[in-house]
């Protein structure tokens, strides 16, 4: 049987993304599924349109044999499209029938279907970017390679995908390689889409018998689930409920597999109605995470789906993570470390809920009402002798032939003990699989993780450090390692370990004279009593600052310092090598090269400079054998720039050059020649970096500090003081940006100044006045627009002001979905309820994963105020029973903790008389409490159930207490949105108001007005325009005039 790989031309129907927002977005607060949500140097993408593409054409790589047809996408992330068995037309990985971007991946736009590889941090922060891509070998060894050099880290990622030969299982060989000079964090998870119905069950291994939650929050029983799962969507599973059956799970929810809770190599999804399925192998000694996403069996789920395609399919993700066993959840990549592993997709059919699988085929062996039914797949095509027996009895043996197209089942006839059976397949001598049931030991669940506490709360050194060090690995998006490591210092201001970390936060900022400082103080620690510390990594790390600030004599005594420990032999060897040949001394480069070899044959960085340096052009033949994608396409600038570094650093400044005017124009290719060059080169490559397009262009490399710093143009401190800002060093962007602004009127340097002047500066009046310069200066931008609209709203301006901001470019505001709900906002907090309700309904709206609710819940506010207002009956009722569903063009549905008590008890009261039915209503919320429950208490008197309302006012006042008693912590765990909010998020700020509302209300619930208005004069303090003290005041109208 032969395989294809080839290239094929497939049209999609496709929707629109708009262009990328131009400006850098840093954002810094922002979580994304629990960890950091930074974007910068990735472009941002806030736009997606409606009009769609009938003919769209892609570029696939199809791989397909007798039995499946696979189909790859590199301009989509690089992901399998999606897969058919086609022995019985089962799309058994969900093929997306267009391409229909939602708002959910770390740069915005996102889509569904097929299998996406997510690394180093999840969704795959350029998972709707295109990915390089080659199909390399030949015959049945034909294989498709796609990867990438990631933008953040700089870790290459790379799958080579092929159909094992003879059968039908897709493999997917990953390479995971960091050629840069320091250790890395990153996860990988393969993210498999498969299409669902009410038949389809998830089928996690049998050993398998809790679950837990994003960052194990939560822990849950499986199958069969009992009591809440405690996570950010509550949901009550009752005495007993069977969840492998997916249509039982009825919110969005994750579930995942720990470490140690399965002790099997496969998760595998089965659809009852079509006998038919899939099966994805991981070892699980590499690949301990399993995971269950759903939308859930839900209208707030279909409406996600719908979002995400056109004909209604419903999906869920089963994923397998390697070197990671959560989310988040990284593990660390040493320099020039590879790492290389497995992972396996196949369809099975007819042969029920696998038990046990391998690459080579699955089994099913389950209890039937007269004794056991056996099914068995095979990945390929042979005769097999499937052999059951109880104890040392044989019961049952069959020899047949058994392939893809004809999977093995029998039923055999048993009344003895189940669990003493065991099925074996053997094909030819070899045993291919065998399986016992497994009996459920009672196995201790993970411990749910808890948040980090505060520095001053930890009593030892080593755990500050550990903290700290948790931190930094999982990329938080608001704890700071530093703060660990620094009250650590406080006490200890030698320790060993949190001074090397310092050191490492310092390098990777580029502050190489801080951290120099940070790890002599180590050294001079760790050779208290011992010159020769068994661990050389301050050495090391020292050698690399020294190196960066052209001190190669001590950048080569810390080398070789650095390759007396084992560790850092390969980077260490590296970097004498580089020093060597910048000194002119090729053959010793060599040497050094060939040792760090000797240590890490497949250190692909150390063989090219073998390579180039020795002139041996089979070698470079080999590298690229090895890593098909490793030399880049010449004109890509990104990875030109990344090998001109590395080759200047050899002092190969020619090839460097020649490297970088290969690659498209761009202002990082002009200012790296002009680096490199002198004399009337040097200002003819400055003048066209200056003059390239700003656009985009995002500088990111720590070498691009030194680079930047000799242009030393007005343009160029505008790149160095992105660069700068992106590493945290805000006092030194804002002076780079203020030397530009001294000699350009340049638009997104002042909009860059506004964020350090009020974010980390406390200089709000410059903010104002740096932002509304950037306005005047680029009035077509929406993103300046927008953000001058939430630096009003941040600086409490009068609300006739801010309406006057939005009211000066209606045109603008139309274009966003931030600024038009804004907008409707702000015209109801003046009393404009129908100029309000017409800003929603003249807008399409997009759909943001994590920022599900504003919309819908402000529209049901509107609605409960128009009503109120409405003095006919009827319509009142007509208005209220509009505000409890969403029109189409939000793109949203209700979710299942939505508490709708305002507008059930408003109409509970509407007529005059109580409704019983629409009390009942106002009392069942499935949510915890917030400000709406002060509607629910009136419920609940109305009904006479005094004890409730007060116990829920109660509860409402706890809630605020705590919040305003722990203002100060951060939220541990977040999802975010990717339309985040610019300006810092004061999270103190934030917490008091939030708190000192849910006070206010609980307390007018209890009848204490008084107490109710200091709460909420507090909150007014904070924000005088917060939403919901507007609802507070009319809320106090009203009682108001009820007692006229």
């Amino acid at each position: 049987m032969k395989t294809s790989v080839r290239k094929e031309k497939i049209v999609i129907p496709t929707y629109p993304v708009g262009d990328p927002e131009p400006l850098p977005m840093y954002f810094e607060k922002r979580p994304y599924q629990g960890a950091s949500g930074k974007v910068y140097p990735i472009p941002y993408t806030s736009a997606i349109g409606y009009e769609r593409d009938d003919n769209r054409e892609y570029e696939a790589i199809v791989l397909e044999n007798d039995w499946v047809r696979v189909e790859l996408l590199p301009e989509i992330g690089g992901k399998v499209h999606g897969a058919v068995d086609k022995t019985n037309g089962y799309e058994y990985v969900y093929t997306n029938k267009v391409i229909k971007p939602a708002m959910v991946g770390l740069a915005g736009p996102w889509v569904s279907g097929g299998i996406e590889f997510n690394y180093p941090q999840h969704h795959r922060p350029t998972t709707f970017m295109p990915a390089e891509w080659a199909i390399v070998g030949s015959g049945d060894d034909k294989r498709a390679v796609m990867g990438e050099t990631d933008y953040f880290y700089g870790l290459k990622g790379m799958t080579e995908l092929s159909l094992i030969s003879g059968t039908n299982c897709l493999r997917a060989r990953v390479t995971v390689y960091n050629g840069t000079s320091v250790e890395r964090p990153f996860m990988w998870w393969a993210n498999l889409a498969v299409g669902i119905n009410d038949d389809y069950d998830v089928v996690f291994p049998p050993d398998v018998e809790s679950v837990n939650d994003h960052d194990r929050r939560a822990i849950l029983e499986w199958p069969v689930a009992s009591g809440v799962y405690k996570t950010a969507r509550p949901f009550d599973y009752g005495k007993g409920t069977d969840i492998h059956h997916h249509k039982n799970i009825m919110v969005p929810t994750s579930m995942m597999i720990s470490r140690g809770q399965s002790d099997e190599d496969f998760v595998s999804g089965y659809d009852n109605g079509k006998k038919a399925g899939i099966v994805t192998i991981a070892n699980h000694h590499v690949s301990p995470g399993k995971k269950l996403w759903t939308w859930g069996n839900c209208n707030f789920g279909r409406k996600w789906c719908a979002n995400l395609t056109d004909d209604g399919t419903r999906y869920i993700e089963l994923m397998t993570g390697v070197y990671t066993d959560n989310q988040p959840d990284f593990t660390w990549i040493a320099p020039h470390e590879t790492k290389i592993f497995d992972q396996f997709w196949y369809p099975v059919k007819e042969i029920g809920e696998v038990k046990r699988a391998t690459e080579k085929g699955a089994i099913n062996l389950e209890k039937t009402d007269n004794g056991a039914f056996i099914g068995y797949y095979s990945t390929s095509k042979g005769k097999f002798t499937v052999t059951l027996t109880a104890g040392n009895k044989t019961i049952y043996t069959d020899k047949t032939e058994i392939s893809p197209e004809k999977p093995f089942t029998a039923t055999v006839d048993f009344d003895g003990d189940f669990n003493d059976l065991c099925v074996t397949v053997k094909r030819g001598n070899e045993t291919v699989i065998e399986y016992s049931p497994i009996v459920k030991q009672g196995k201790k669940p993970v411990e749910p993780r808890k948040p980090a506490p505060k520095p001053s709360e930890i009593s030892s050194l080593e755990e500050l450090w550990i903290h700290g060090t948790h931190l930094r690995q999982y990329k938080h998006f608001a704890y700071r390692p530093e703060d660990y490591f620094i009250e650590a210092l406080r006490r200890d201001k030698n320790d060993i370990r949190c001074n090397q970390a310092m050191g490492d936060l310092c390098y990777d900022r580029g502050m190489f004279e801080e951290a120099i400082a940070y790890y002599t103080t180590a050294l001079d620690r760790q050779r208290l009593r011992n010159a020769n510390p068994d661990d050389t990594s301050a050495f090391y790390r020292r050698a690399l600052c020294k190196f960066r600030l052209g001190d190669e004599k001590g950048a080569f005594d810390d080398a070789y310092s650095a390759v007396w420990s084992y560790a850092n032999r390969t980077a260490a060897y590296y970097l004498l090598a580089k020093i060597a040949s910048k000194r002119g001394d090729k053959s010793q480069a060599v040497d050094f090269l060939r040792l760090a070899l000797e240590t890490n044959v497949r250190d692909l960085r150390a063989r090219y400079a073998l390579a180039i340096l020795t002139g041996d052009n089979k070698a470079t033949e080999d590298i690229k054998t090895a890593d098909p994608l490793f030399i880049p396409n010449p004109r890509d600038t990104r990875r030109a720039i990344e090998f001109a570094v590395e080759l200047s650093d050899f002092g190969l400044t020619d090839l460097a050059v020649k490297t970088l005017e290969a690659a498209d124009d761009g202002a990082g290719k002009f200012y790296y020649l002009a680096y490199l060059t002198r004399g009337a080169k040097r200002k003819e490559y400055l003048k066209a970096a200056d003059a390239s397009p700003w656009q985009y262009a995002f500088p990111s490399r720590i070498e691009s500090i030194a680079v930047l710093k000799a242009a030393g143009t007005p343009m160029a401190s505008y790149y160095l003081g992105c660069l700068l800002y992106s590493f945290e060093r805000y006092i030194e962007a804002a002076k780079a940006w203020e030397k530009t602004v001294k000699s350009l009127d340049f638009a997104p340097a002042y909009r860059n100044l506004s964020l350090a002047y009020y974010d980390h500066l406390d200089k709000p009046a410059l903010a104002r006045k740096s932002l509304e310069t950037a306005r005047r200066l680029m009035p077509e931008s929406g993103r300046i627009f927008f953000e001058l609209t939430q630096l009003y709203k941040s600086l409490d301006l009068p609300i006739d002001e801010r309406l006057a901001l939005y009211e000066s470019d209606p045109d603008l505001v139309a274009t966003r979905d931030d600024c038009t709900l804004q907008y409707s906002v702000l015209l109801t907090e003046k009393g404009e309820y129908e100029k309000a309700k017409a800003v929603l309904d003249g807008h399409r709206f997009h759909t943001y994963e994590g920022g599900e609710g504003n919309l819908t819940q402000h529209h049901a506010w509107l609605y409960l105020l128009r009503g109120l207002v409405e003095k006919d009956a009827k319509k009142r009722t007509e208005i209220l029973e509009s505000g409890l569903v969403f029109p189409l063009n939000y793109g949203e549905e209700k979710n299942y903790f939505v508490n709708d008590a305002p507008l059930y008890y408003a109409l509970a009261t509407t007529d005059g008389a109580v409704s019983a039915k629409f009390l009942g209503d106002a009392v069942s919320t499935k949510g915890a409490p917030t400000i709406h429950s002060y509607w629910q208490t009136l419920a609940y008197r109305a009904r006479g159930e005094e004890s409730r309302a007060i116990g829920l006012a109660n509860e409402m006042i706890a809630i605020g207490e705590n919040r305003i008693e722990n203002a100060d912590v951060n939220d541990y765990y977040g999802v975010g949105s990717p339309a985040y909010p610019p300006f810092g998020y004061d999270i103190l700020k934030a917490h008091v108001l939030t708190g000192s509302m849910m006070c206010a209300f609980g307390h007018l619930a209890r009848g204490e007005k008084e107490k109710a208005i200091a709460y909420a004069s507090d909150a007014r303090k904070i924000d005088s325009a917060d939403f919901n003290l507007y609802l507070f005041d009319t809320v106090l109208r009203g009682l108001s005039s009820q007692k006229r």
